[in-house]
């Protein structure tokens, strides 16, 4: 018989431990068998055959959106008696295509993994019988709807419009985007042999047709048929803006332009660690400390020529010199770093051709407050 020595007892323990650590690594899907994240359903809408957002005809098709989806085996509908299992027509992390199966009934649609795991939709879906479509004499918007109500230029979300048309057969598309105030159309977009009763998006760039920001206001989108009549409706309208004010936060105005001491900008406080976004898109020129205004970003504005300088930052979280950033984006948050007297976002405008280019400062107070009335 072996005797058993430290030795060996040692060398068991190693093999041991270095098989658990494998396992553990495995399971943790380092390159192993461990199982992926559960899916997940944000929503459930309509994309052929669709009488509303949510509501569509059988043998039409369904879009499921939401994230870890890309393992997704079986989408099932319900039915008069349990659910009615289908294979997904497409499939991707963030959605999943499938059609709907004569014989759905309205409700909660399930995508179920190669795993086993599974996830519901959040909200009904509801299922018409397949002659819900009738024919259609001529052009009609059943459904307009602009997203988000509030919108930026160049903003960290696309301006969409949701649309909705009936028709015998495919059509171009004519949508403008009208001027509340003055009635105007500032710029026009055509979409070439759109599928009727199809859920569209279409996006809009922020800028007329001109390619410039239009002014400030209240818009709507206005739907028709290319030479034909309109179909519009106000349930398109949304908000314009050329800037957010850049602290999201409960804040006060502490001392602007001057203050007796040569104070190049707006102090506003707020409690420490507040968000600040980019006030207006742009290029980052400068992500740098100094000692009077510590950490600090300049921000060439997309389309304006004039320079965002944001001072007092927290060191971590600023944007990379040379990256870009959107109206909105954060770009750090509220600090009291530098030469300051409790945290507050030091806020700076300097005209073209920029901040130390040649430019000159700005007075911000207006404009931040402006900014601060629809933000």
């Amino acid at each position: 018989m072996r005797a058993i020595t430290p030795r060996s007892i040692c060398l068991v323990a190693f093999a041991t431990l270095t098989a658990l650590l494998s396992w553990v690594a495995a399971a943790a899907g380092d390159g192993g068998i461990g199982t992926p994240d559960p899916p997940k359903v944000k929503d459930v809408v309509c994309s052929d055959r669709c009488l509303d957002v949510r509501t569509v005809t059988e043998t039409g098709k369904v879009e499921v959106t939401g994230k870890d989806l890309d393992d997704t085996t079986v989408v099932k509908f319900p039915a008069e008696e349990g659910r009615i299992e289908v294979r997904p027509s497409s499939v991707q992390p963030g959605a999943v295509s499938a059609k709907v199966p004569t014989g759905a009934t309205s409700g909660r649609v399930v995508v179920v993994t190669r795993y086993g795991t599974k996830a519901k939709a959040p909200e009904d879906l509801t299922v018409k019988p397949e002659d819900a479509i009738k024919p259609v004499d001529g052009f009609a918007v059943k459904r307009v709807e602009a997203d988000p109500g509030t919108a930026y230029f160049d903003g960290t979300k696309d301006i969409e419009l949701n649309y909705l048309f009936e028709a015998d057969d495919p059509a171009d598309i004519r949508i403008d985007v009208v001027s509340k105030d003055t009635g105007k159309t500032v710029d026009s977009i055509v979409e070439k042999d759109r599928e009727p009763f199809s859920n569209q998006t279409v996006a809009w760039d922020g800028l007329d047709s001109k390619g410039k920001p239009p002014h400030n206001g209240k818009y709507k989108f206005r739907v028709s048929a290319l030479g034909g009549e309109s179909g519009s409706s106000d349930a398109a309208g949304f908000a314009y803006y050329d800037h957010i004010f850049p602290l999201r936060g409960k804040h006060g105005y502490g001392d602007g332009l001057g203050a007796g001491r040569g104070h190049q900008g707006q102090d506003v406080f707020a409690r420490c660690g507040t968000k600040i976004v980019a006030a207006r898109g742009g290029k980052v020129q400068v992500n740098a400390y100094q000692s009077a205004a510590g950490y600090y970003v300049v921000i060439d504005g997309k389309k304006t020529g004039e320079d965002y300088v944001y001072m007092h930052m927290e060191k971590q979280g600023r944007p990379k010199e040379g990256s870009r950033v959107k109206t909105g984006e954060m770009i750090g948050r509220e600090s009291d770093t530098g030469d300051a007297q409790g945290c507050h976002l030091h806020f700076e405008l300097w005209s073209a051709p920029g901040w130390y280019e040649g430019g000159h400062v700005l007075d911000p107070t207006r404009p931040l407050k402006k900014w601060d009335k629809w933000s």
